[in-house]
């Protein structure tokens, strides 16, 4: 590459001469002057008055030229330069004055030795930005020259010489080698933002949550992820680039302070915020976890503000669902130790030793696990009675040869099932002891039946004790805890009626009680979980207006949003919000709207022709105002007026009641 800076204008110091100033060594001699004065007379030229007339020529010539130039004279080649080429002989001037450059430039005679051989032979050579390895101020030094070797005749046409003319290229070869160096690196770095952005676009892309950054002068959104359309139930380009427009999204408790989080941030800490949003594609209330962080740049101002969003309404149904369990855990523990108390106090009443006392205890606590083990396969479902019995007996050893078990198929309300699984575990208790299971010809019936009893159906279960009679037996002489429980609690826990009698030959048992639904102790009163509510613009499940088309103007942008949503969680299908009434009378003339919200201070004229074609129309209305109640007048019974501030919820039922009157 030719440079475009002659280097006869610059110093060896690097500084610009002076215009028309000649290059000259550190004695003030230029190289004019030089070769005249340099004595000659010992190298082969001989003195300078005997040159040839062609080598006088351009010899002058040469001296006379900007660019560094140098001949080389005669098979020694021998060395005549300019002032351009003194500088580049640095040290080596003025030396190298007359010298052979073999001898005054070794270092590079392996590059230039093969070059004179070919001029020497009648070619031209011009090589652009080639490096030669010379040795200045000390040390090796890598120079570019663009340089030409061309050879020098005689009048015979007799190569006697070498002419170089050249210029140095070496601060436009570093330059450009930087350059290329700087261009290659800038490749390589946009090829790894590239890449980065690739990876963090597909991982933004499969992320589930909303992965965001927002500019933190302005608020305004400069990146959505994907996740934004599904978390927020809008496309993100809709409702994300303006603060305003993600923000109305978000329900009026929660929006301040989610605004306030973002601005927050602004002061360099991280911070963590959950609000609700009501979601467009479906109406539902969703809770967001906001982590929003600062982004700094290289001074360290806060120039961008970046945040993860996640759906984490089922996280919090599953919290307050935890709370649930736990509450019915404390609930269920506390009942049934209660129940084991009571149990355990009465077989004291009865036990007659401390073995006795244990097996009695053991035997009951074991019965009601029982009974807690059927309850618990399915949440208030209750228990199959012949189930009960089989279980029941069973835990006692007793063999089908000598039980009988006959009755329809019957499922025991869980109440019922604790209370008499109990008293089935006394009844076969007391046949081991003392009854029919007591002797191998003993044998148990236990019949049941199903009877209307008014409006419930009644349960009657018939115990049969026989045996061969007993001579030495005789009537107990207190009530035990099986007659207790048969007697006294079935009628008082379930509004039945028990009876025992006991003979020399057997005991008979006689129950009977309600099939009534009745918790038993596993059961809670602990709240179920909550729903997502969305505060002051929530109506619930209410569909106050379902299948009502609702007109909505309003210029205040978050009121006329907060409005819609409230419609929205009424049923209401919404058409606006408008800002001015000139497109609400559009909207109306298409005849597709129910019923309207109107705002009352857009503009006094404009929206008294809109209240009049809604009177017109016959619709129902809500107009929401500023003003005082002597303001408005002339206004219908199909109308409701609400003064400012009116909450959203308040507005849409205010609509719903109006829509109510006219169905009806």
């Amino acid at each position: 590459m030719a440079s475009q800076t002659d280097p006869s204008l610059y110093r060896t110091d690097g500084q610009r001469r002076a215009p028309g100033a000649r290059v000259k060594d550190l004695s003030g001699i230029g190289m004019a002057d030089r070769i005249r004065q340099h004595d000659w007379t010992a190298c082969p030229l001989g003195p300078q008055a005997v040159w040839p007339p062609h080598l006088q020529a351009t010899v002058d010539l040469m001296a006379a030229h900007g660019f560094p130039m140098i001949v080389l004279w005669g098979t020694d080649l021998l060395q005549i330069y300019n002032d351009g080429y003194a500088e580049i002989m640095a040290e080596k001037h003025p030396a190298g004055l007359g010298q052979p450059t073999a001898e005054c430039w070794p270092e590079v005679w392996h590059i230039n030795g093969p070059i004179y051989d070919r001029v020497w032979q009648g070619e031209t050579l011009v090589f652009s930005d080639k490096c030669y390895p010379l040795h200045r101020r000390g040390a090796l030094q890598d120079v570019w020259f663009t340089i030409t070797y061309s050879p020098l005749r005689d009048g015979h046409g007799d190569i006697e010489g070498v002419l170089v003319t050249m210029f140095d290229t070496t601060a436009e070869h570093v330059a450009r080698v930087e350059r290329e160096r700087s261009e290659a690196e800038l490749r390589l770095s946009n090829e790894r933002l590239r890449l980065n952005e690739e990876r963090f676009r597909q991982f933004a892309a499969a992320s589930s949550d909303v992965l965001w950054i927002r500019d933190a002068d302005t608020l305004a959104a400069e990146l959505q992820s994907t996740a934004f359309d599904s978390v927020y139930g809008i496309a993100a380009d809709e409702a994300a680039c303006e603060l305003r427009e993600w923000a109305a999204r978000v329900v009026p408790d929660d929006r301040d302070a989610a605004i306030g989080t973002l601005r927050d941030v602004r002061d360099g800490t991280r911070r963590v915020h959950e609000f609700r949003v009501l979601r467009p594609s479906d109406g539902q209330f969703r809770w967001i976890r906001d982590t929003v962080f600062p982004l700094f740049d290289a001074q360290g101002r806060v120039t961008r503000i970046a945040g993860i969003s996640s759906d984490v309404t089922d996280e919090r149904r599953w919290t307050e669902h935890q709370s649930v369990l736990v509450a019915e855990l404390q609930h269920r523990v506390r009942n049934i130790m209660a129940t084991i108390g009571s149990i355990t106090l009465r077989t004291r009443e009865s036990a007659t030793s401390v073995e006795d006392y244990a097996q009695r205890l053991s035997g009951r606590v074991m019965s009601l696990a029982r009974t807690q083990a059927l309850l618990t396969r399915a949440a208030n479902v209750g228990i199959d009675l012949r189930t009960l019995l089989t279980d029941e007996l069973g835990s006692h050893a007793a063999t089908e040869s000598r039980v009988v078990l006959r009755g329809p198929s019957t499922v025991v309300p869980p109440k019922a099932a604790e209370v008499l699984s109990l008293a089935i575990h006394e009844l076969a208790s007391n046949a081991v002891r003392h009854g029919a299971l007591r002797e191998p010809s003993g044998r148990v019936d236990v019949t049941w039946s199903l009877r209307e009893g008014g409006p419930e159906r009644w349960l009657d279960v018939r115990w049969r004790e026989t045996h061969a009679p007993r001579d030495d037996w005789q009537q107990p002489c207190r009530r035990g805890f099986g007659m207790a429980l048969v007697e006294e609690r079935i009628p008082y826990e379930l509004d039945g009626e028990g009876h025992m009698r006991m003979s020399p030959d057997g005991t008979e048992a006689q129950i009977s009680f309600p099939l009534r639904q009745r918790d038993s102790i596993l059961q809670t009163d602990a709240p179920s979980s909550a729903g997502v509510g969305g505060g002051s613009v929530d109506l619930g499940d209410a569909a106050l207006l379902a299948g009502c088309r609702v007109l909505v103007v309003e210029d205040d942008f978050y009121l006329a949003h907060d409005t819609a949503a409230a419609l929205r969680s009424a049923g209401a299908e919404v058409d606006g919000p408008h800002s001015a009434a000139a497109t609400a009378l559009h909207a109306l003339s298409t005849g597709r709207v129910d019923a309207a919200v109107v705002d009352l201070n857009l503009g006094r004229g404009a929206e008294a022709s809109l209240v009049k074609a809604l009177q017109a129309a016959g619709l129902p209305y809500v107009v929401v105002t500023g003003y005082d109640d002597t303001v408005e007048s002339g206004m219908q019974a199909a109308c409701v007026r609400l003064q400012k501030p009116a909450a959203a919820a308040s507005t849409a039922r205010a609509l719903a009641g109006l829509v109510r009157q006219r169905r009806h």
